[in-house]
């Protein structure tokens, strides 16, 4: 799928990873996100082989984003980020008692740092699409990632829904230093709220950049903006 892509992803950034190949975009997400191990049981983090043991560890720092997902909307916002904190049997276990106070105020202040302050006690059954957006994302800050993986960007939402949700992550990198990934089918995407472009076609890294760099870049031609 992908033949010796490296690349380096720092804090504090956006970066748009773009192919014409869903399924090239989702290997390189899917290889942050530690959610493949390769057969020989190793991945590879700084040239350090790490064991299945930390690739375990490194899908605790990693939080993926589903800005289309539909909350359960008789419940308040605050309930949606608290559940979404969990995992699994964890979240089961959380639905059968009151939740600590400790993490009320994490998912008050998640939901906070989103745009959504105050209204906790809301159900969600009101919100809008760029809301529920909003309310995805707190639900993964309430983990405490160091690193979001966003798919799909722009898939579901109208032209201005799309900025306004695009519009959302570069402030958030910046203000709690964290790695934020997207992916999209074409580069135009990445205008306005990335940082770095990540271009990748037949498999290969074909540009690693600015997005402003890329037009005159000879791979531009394979994604029609050259």
């Amino acid at each position: 799928m992908l033949h010796r892509v490296c690349a380096q992803f720092r804090r504090g950034e956006v970066t748009l990873v773009v192919s014409r190949l869903p399924e090239e975009r989702d290997a390189l997400l899917d290889a942050v996100a530690a959610r493949i191990v390769p057969e020989e049981g190793r991945v590879w983090v700084g040239r350090v082989p790490v064991s299945r043991d930390t690739v375990r560890r490194i899908r605790g720092l990693v939080a993926e984003v589903d800005v289309r997902a539909r909350p359960v909307e008789h419940r308040s916002l605050l309930w949606n980020v608290l559940v979404a904190g969990k995992s699994g049997h964890r979240a089961l276990h959380g639905l059968l008692r009151l939740p600590r106070k400790s993490e009320r105020q994490a998912a008050r202040r998640a939901l906070e740092r989103v745009g959504l302050g105050g209204r906790e006690v809301e159900t969600a059954s009101g919100l809008g699409s760029i809301d529920q957006a909003r309310l995805a994302l707190a639900g993964a800050l309430v983990k405490t990632p160091e690193a979001l993986v966003m798919r799909e960007i722009d898939r579901g939402f109208d032209g201005a829904e799309a900025a306004v949700v695009r519009g959302l992550l570069q402030p958030l990198a910046r203000r709690e230093r964290l790695v934020i990934l997207a992916s999209a089918a074409t580069p135009a995407a990445a205008s306005g709220f990335a940082d770095r472009l990540v271009a990748i076609a037949d498999g290969l890294l074909v540009f690693d950049g600015p997005p402003a760099d890329f037009s005159g870049e000879r791979a531009a031609w394979r994604f029609g903006t050259a």
